[in-house]
Order: C-alpha cells, then sequence, then structure tokens
C-alpha cells in the first residue's frame, strides 16, 4: 500500500484516471484535484463538488453545487442549472454512461433520511430522476456488456443491479448482488474491472472489497478507516487508487495498491 498524496484533504472521493492523469475531488474544500507524475493542479469551486468525468470534447464536467459545469484550461463555465432542487440534498458520486449521459445522485446532507435521488443529464440536456426515496446515493458502474447497472445507497448495506436499457437510459427490475452488513463500515464509491468484478470501497470499514454476486473474492485494507472511492489507473490500468477522508491521523489521502487484474476505461461524457 502506498500513500500518493503528501497533502490532506477533507474528504476525497470520485477519483478517475484520464490517459496520464489521475483525477479527484475534495467535496467539502470544493476542490478538483489533478495528478501528473509530481504536478499537482487545485481548481477551487465556492460550493461542493461531488464527481468529476472527462468530457469528450476536452476537460471535464463536474457536479458542484446544483449544477453540472464544464472545466476546461482553469476556466470553469456552468453548463445546466437545476431549477428545482432540494435545499435537504446536495449532490454526491456520479458517472457518464457509455453513450455519454451523466447520471449522478443526491443524498441527504443530515444522512439519515429518504429524500435524495438518482438522476440522469440526457444528451439534450433534459434533467430526470430515476429513482427516489434514497439517503446517500453513492457508488454506480455498468456491467461491461452495459446491459446491468450496480448502484449503492450506502445506509442499506447493499449492492444493488439493475437490468439496463443503454439506448433508453432506463432502468428496471431491481435486485440485490450482495448484502455487506457484516462488514464493518457502509459501501461507498464503487468501480468494475475488465472481468467484470465490483470494487467497492467501505466508508468506516478500512478496507476495499471485489465483490461477485454473493460473494467476496478479495479484500485490500488500508490504514485509513474511512475509505471513500476507488478507479484503476496508470498505463495497464493495474494500479488501483483509493481515496478516503479525514477522519483520523492517516486518512484524507490517496492511495495505491498495485492488483492482478486490470480496471476499465473511463467513460466520456458527451456534452
Amino acid at each position: 500500500m502506498k500513500r500518493v498524496t503528501e497533502f490532506k484533504g477533507r474528504l476525497f472521493e470520485g477519483p478517475i484516471w484520464v490517459k496520464d492523469t489521475l483525477y479527484f475531488v475534495d467535496i467539502l474544500n470544493g476542490e478538483i484535484h489533478s495528478l501528473k507524475e509530481n504536478e499537482h493542479n487545485v481548481i477551487k469551486f465556492d460550493t461542493y463538488v461531488s464527481s468529476i468525468q472527462p468530457r469528450k470534447k476536452g476537460g471535464l464536467i463536474a457536479t458542484a453545487g446544483k449544477g453540472f459545469y464544464i472545466v476546461n484550461e482553469g476556466k470553469v463555465e456552468l453548463l445546466y442549472e437545476v431549477k428545482e432542487w432540494d435545499d435537504r440534498n446536495r449532490f454526491n458520486d456520479g458517472k457518464c454512461d457509455a453513450l455519454g449521459r451523466y447520471w449522478v445522485g443526491t443524498m441527504n446532507l443530515e444522512e439519515k433520511y429518504p429524500t435524495g435521488g438518482l438522476f440522469v443529464l440526457d444528451l439534450n440536456l433534459k434533467f430526470r430522476k430515476v429513482l427516489d426515496n434514497v439517503t446517500i446515493s453513492n457508488g454506480l458502474a455498468w456491467s461491461l456488456d452495459n446491459k446491468k447497472f450496480y448502484y449503492i445507497d450506502s445506509p442499506t448495506k447493499k449492492i444493488f443491479v439493475f437490468d439496463f436499457d443503454l439506448e433508453k437510459g432506463e432502468i428496471s427490475n431491481r435486485r440485490t448482488v450482495i448484502d455487506l452488513s457484516s462488514y464493518p463500515g457502509v459501501p461507498d464509491g464503487m468501480t468494475i474491472d475488465s472481468e467484470g468484478m465490483l470494487w467497492v470501497a467501505l466508508y468506516g470499514g478500512g478496507r476495499v472489497l471485489r465483490v461477485t454476486e454473493g460473494k467476496i473474492l478479495q479484500e485490500i485494507r488500508l490504514p485509513a478507516s474511512h475509505v471513500t472511492s476507488v478507479t484503476f489507473g496508470d498505463s495497464d490500468l493495474k494500479t488501483l487508487y483509493i481515496t478516503t477522508a479525514n477522519e483520523e491521523k492517516d486518512g484524507g489521502y490517496v492511495y495505491s495498491e498495485r492488483v492482478d487484474v486490470k480496471g476499465v476505461e473511463t467513460y466520456y461524457c458527451e456534452f
């Protein structure tokens, strides 16, 4: 286990690997960080920044405050603002699908009540709700054939799977992949590898689990207990980058671990 960052954040989250650069956010500090070799850059917002994804036209798309923003060459431009916003919530984890739509969840600010949901910003810039009655919308991933959508509402301590219609951008038929209630903490961020297995961070559990339907395949322990998310990076996509929150001495850093399986490329946003 290697510590990638010497600088400490409040709530590092949402790591992505794009070409030769690791990007991640510090949600509570409203920052987007990028690490390329020894070069470290930060873009600062005046509100929460919850997720980032690469953009086909260059730069990133970020979910921040009540909207979606284009971040390119140090400039920040509003792409879409959500008009009907529930002030009990904030944005949380989000990713683009294979056609470039942006899927993003919201979470209850008190982390207690099912006021959140899962939403999609469609290619025509229409924003729609896909799921409601969510407390802390978190990790999401798609199966390698894009026929399944994996999803976490953290307090349930479960990973769910839905049938996924890529052309329509619709999900249906929810069921449980695995119940993680026997482990400490709650499932948080998640990614998928080139063999179709899920890797999930356990917030408060101090570990990352590699899982499939009903089975734990591998466990990686971390020095920090509040593990927030995971992604694969480096030229061979065999380095697991792991973000953590600043809840103890060894929290609030990004860690890395070499693994035996490759990850998959991050999808790009179409906008």
